[in-house]
This record gives C-alpha cells, sequence and structure tokens, in this order.
C-alpha cells in the first residue's frame, strides 16, 4: 500500500526538511511574542472619539416637543423612506434675544441621521403662570400625518450637499451652512439629545 507523503509547506516543522520556511519563522516569532501582535492590532485600530464639552445653549428636549412616533411615520411616508429602519436623534437649542425677537426662542432640531439631513421644529414659547394653555404643540398636533409631510417637505439641511467648509464659504447663502455648525448639533445630541429609532413599516393605503 502507497502511503501518500505530506509536503514540507503543510507542516511548521518538517521531517524533511532542516529549515523552516520563511512564513515558518514568522508564525514561530508572532506565538513566541503574543505582545508584538497587540502592539500593532493597538495601532492599527481607529482612535477612539473624544468626550464632547457641554454647550450651555443646549438641553434635552422636553418629550412633547420633538416628534411623535405617529409624526414620524408620516414623515418617511411622504418621503417614500419606510422599507428599512430609520434613526433619528433631537437636540434642544436656545437663541438669546434679538432686535428680531426680543424673548428670544428655542428650537428642536431633528437631525435625521439615516437619511442625512437636519430639520428644525420650532418650541412654543413657556406659559406665564395662570396663564392658558395655548394651542397643542406643533411636533405633537392632533392630526401627525399632515404634520409630518409639512414636515417632509419643509426647509432642510441636506448633509451631502448643502454643507461647506467654513462660515466664510456660506456667504450670504440661504441654505448653505458651514462643516462646524453642523457638527457643533450632531455633538451635542450625541451628548445630550433624544434618539429615536423608527422601524420598517407597511404605510397605510393612500
Amino acid at each position: 500500500m502507497l502511503v501518500p507523503r505530506l509536503r514540507p509547506v503543510l507542516s511548521l516543522f518538517s521531517t524533511t526538511r532542516p529549515a523552516l520556511h520563511a512564513w515558518g519563522m514568522a508564525a514561530l516569532l508572532a506565538t513566541l511574542a503574543p505582545g508584538a501582535w497587540a502592539d500593532a492590532a493597538r495601532q492599527g485600530a481607529a482612535p477612539r472619539p473624544q468626550p464632547v464639552a457641554a454647550d450651555p445653549a443646549f438641553s434635552t428636549p422636553a418629550k412633547e416637543h420633538i416628534a411623535s412616533p405617529a409624526m414620524l411615520r408620516a414623515f418617511l411616508t411622504e418621503l417614500k423612506q419606510t422599507r428599512r429602519p430609520q434613526s433619528f436623534c433631537f437636540v434642544q437649542q436656545a437663541f438669546p434675544p434679538s432686535k428680531a425677537d426680543p424673548e428670544g426662542f428655542a428650537l428642536v432640531w431633528m437631525v435625521w441621521t439615516t437619511g442625512s439631513h437636519i430639520y428644525r421644529l420650532r418650541v412654543p414659547p413657556p406659559v406665564p403662570p395662570g396663564a392658558p394653555n395655548p394651542t397643542p404643540n406643533p411636533a405633537q398636533d392632533d392630526d401627525p400625518a399632515e404634520r409630518g409631510a409639512a414636515l417632509a417637505n419643509g426647509k432642510s439641511v441636506n448633509l451631502r450637499t448643502d454643507v461647506v467648509a467654513t462660515d466664510e464659504a456660506v456667504g450670504s447663502s440661504t441654505f448653505l451652512v458651514s462643516r462646524a455648525w453642523v457638527q457643533r448639533i450632531q455633538d451635542q445630541c450625541r451628548r445630550i439629545g433624544t434618539a429615536v429609532r423608527v422601524p420598517a413599516f407597511r404605510p397605510p393605503p393612500p
């Protein structure tokens, strides 16, 4: 009966060749020095994100100031983006008084992470003590389908086409924004924002 001979290349310590192949020697040295592999892995690993500094203009929005699940589904239905999960993040920003708005105001930025857009929701001013409650908050209105469709067709920042490097590059544009402006909102959204995930769903028939 013939016994097949194993080729030396398949064995690290060949009985037919006293010398190790170059690749075998490298493997042996790596086995004897695992710390080298660990150092290489650390050097090749992606750097950890730096902690985001607090920004006093930003805060976590109240639940009634963010888009409701029904409004988000209407928003996605209007844009025909219902076949896969969609991720959002909401963060509130306060703006100081100005000539145009002497009392100041607040906005909730809706960062549509999956769709690479930023939208805004106006926050109603606080109700003075003893005053009657105002009309329902637009973000949580009784007609979420109408509000969601309006939001989808409203003004937004397209993160793929509307972002330029500097404020100087924005100039007098009414739709361009700087990279620093976007980064500030995204950083604070990651720090203190409210994340919302909408699973894929089948929209209702028209």
